[in-house]
């Protein structure tokens, strides 16, 4: 027996030493994705020889595990990482919701010694008016003496009372205080992660010396997606377009002063390649009743018209700071930043650092400004609006890479509405709405004596004609596209005739008529088309006109 316990008591003496050692470990640079970031962390620590765990510690709990990435420089092996959450260790709070915590203390302490002198007063008050009897059932009371207690009564209780309402009101006004504080520590700490999240190495350390880590992990909770401004001063020069990242993140753990880099990846996407089965077909029998029939021939019997469809300004009001024009303008991020294009993906690097809180608030970066070569014209549907709209065309802006997403428009400084860029748009021109232009006057009007309805035998002829005024009041020439349209027939019974057009151009596939029209200052001109409708007299036609 003493012979085993000795075997055991060697065994265990030989047995490696490990030491742990928890290091501390700083963000250096942030990948932010569509879904998700990548972070990137260094750390030193002082290893001695033999086997060693080093464990960093107050990571994000929105970690992926399988995403860690370890690299060292000195002389020690990685033996293994692995990743645990600490259930014993609480994570830091943030700054602001410790200074928050401390008002609250500090406020509910004044509230506690304030209502103790309140307390005070109102015994004094009890005391005094519990012995207001000033003289005996026998004895008399003269009237100096009671002149001068009624006085003191009435000084003392008013001094009082004015003190306790007003230790009421500032009460009552600390606890307000202490209300929005507290809800808003709470929602502060819904953002702030209360675990810790930790990544432990198993190293094996050959000599003493100084280590140095590079560790990488993807997070979830954290996105950013694009915003564009389009700024044009006037119409004899180049827009600017400046491309924004809007990011944000609840990681549980803030980005303090790191540099970003914004990637139009995402590692939360799908990569495995699909695999094609083979395809059977199958057979069952085609039943079709009268009924649908009937249906079908019901549906087909109303004509469909086309419509364009224009999109108003948006109603949201964004300022645009005015600049000194004796100082040089500002630089700003997009001055910082290097585009890098991959075989799949944009990367935007920032080299100037940011801190972005776990408030999931969207912070605001510019990581692009570029001058695109833009036409410009005037451009009107008087069918559905007789107001010109100034309209930029701009090219090459599908070079830029972009991403879909909203657009802030702005002209001569003023911001004029919203718009949308689509990179899955076939055209190689944006057409961006400058706003409205109230010295071009439109107006659409109908023909009478190319107006008529006729019936012959048992069908119907409808004649319509209209003609479109515009009225340059401008002091310059201006060029301008007017659209309108013919109605279009699904069905043969129904015939759309075009009779004239007034050299626009026609396109049979929509019904557009299209006029693009030069019109020198102060000068009208007048457009007209008109068409025929036959249809048998049995239908009912929708949408006309």
């Amino acid at each position: 027996m003493k012979k085993i316990i000795l075997i055991a008591l060697i065994a265990l003496l030989s047995m490696p030493v490990v030491a742990q050692k928890t290091t501390k470990s700083k963000i250096k640079r942030v990948t932010v994705f569509l879904s998700g970031a990548q972070i990137h962390r260094t750390a030193s620590a002082n290893l001695k020889k033999g086997r060693a765990e080093i464990v960093f510690s107050e990571l994000s709990m929105a970690m992926v595990p399988n995403s860690i990435q370890v690299k060292g420089k000195g002389s020690f092996t990685i033996m293994s990482v692995s990743h645990r959450i600490n259930y014993l260790k609480k994570a830091k709070l943030n700054k602001r919701i410790k200074e928050m915590q401390d008002s609250v203390a500090l406020l509910t302490k004044e509230n506690s010694l304030q209502q103790q002198y309140y307390n005070a007063l109102n015994q004094e008050s009890q005391m005094l008016l519990s012995n207001k009897s000033i003289g005996g059932n026998n004895t008399g009371v003269n009237v100096a003496d009671l002149k001068a207690m009624a006085d003191f009564y009435r000084s003392r209780l008013k001094d009082i009372y004015t003190k306790m309402y007003t230790i009421t009101e500032s009460n009552r006004k600390r606890s307000q205080k202490i209300s929005l504080l507290n809800q808003q520590i709470q929602q502060s700490r819904q953002n702030y992660q209360t675990r810790v999240s930790e990544v432990v190495l198993d190293l094996d350390v050959k000599e003493s010396s100084l280590a140095k880590f590079e560790f990488s992990y993807i997070v979830r909770n954290a996105s950013w997606y694009p915003q564009y401004d389009i700024r044009a001063t006037d119409v004899d020069h180049p827009v600017q377009l400046h491309y924004r990242a809007m990011i944000r993140q609840n990681t549980g753990v803030e980005w303090k002063n790191v540099k970003l880099t914004v990637s139009t990846g995402n590692p939360n996407s799908n990569s495995v390649m699909p695999h094609m089965n083979p395809w059977y077909l199958n057979y069952y029998t085609n039943i079709t009743s009268n009924r649908g029939l009937e249906k079908s021939k019901m549906e087909n019997d109303y004509e469909e018209i086309n419509e364009v469809l224009m999109e108003n300004a948006a109603t949201d009001v964004v300022y645009a700071p005015a600049q000194n024009k004796s100082m040089g303008a500002a630089n700003n991020s997009s001055n910082y930043t290097h585009v890098s294009v991959g075989q799949t993906t944009t990367a935007f690097k920032i080299s100037i650092p940011y801190t972005i809180p776990s408030t999931n608030q969207t912070v605001n970066v510019k990581i692009q400004k570029e001058e695109l070569i833009a036409s410009y014209r005037y451009f009107c549907v008087p069918k559905l609006s007789t107001d010109a709209f100034l309209q930029a065309r701009i090219t090459g802006w599908e070079e830029l890479n972009l991403l879909a997403g909203n657009v802030n428009v702005f002209f001569d400084g003023t911001f004029v509405g919203k718009s949308y860029i689509n990179p899955s748009n076939l055209s190689d021109t944006l057409d961006i709405s400058l706003g409205k232009d109230a010295s071009i006057k439109v107006s659409r009007t109908k023909i009478k004596d190319k107006t008529s309805k006729l019936v012959i035998g048992g069908n119907k002829k409808m004649n319509l004609g209209w003609e479109i005024s515009i009225r340059n009041n401008k002091s310059e020439k201006i060029n301008i596209t007017i659209q309108d349209q013919l109605p279009l027939s699904r069905v043969k019974e129904i015939e759309v005739i075009l009779n004239s057009k007034s050299g626009a151009t026609y396109t049979p596939e929509n019904g557009f008529l299209s006029w693009d029209l030069e019109i020198n200052a102060k000068k009208t001109v007048k457009k007209r088309f008109d068409y025929t409708v036959k249809y048998p007299k049995k239908y009912v036609l929708s949408n006309q006109w």
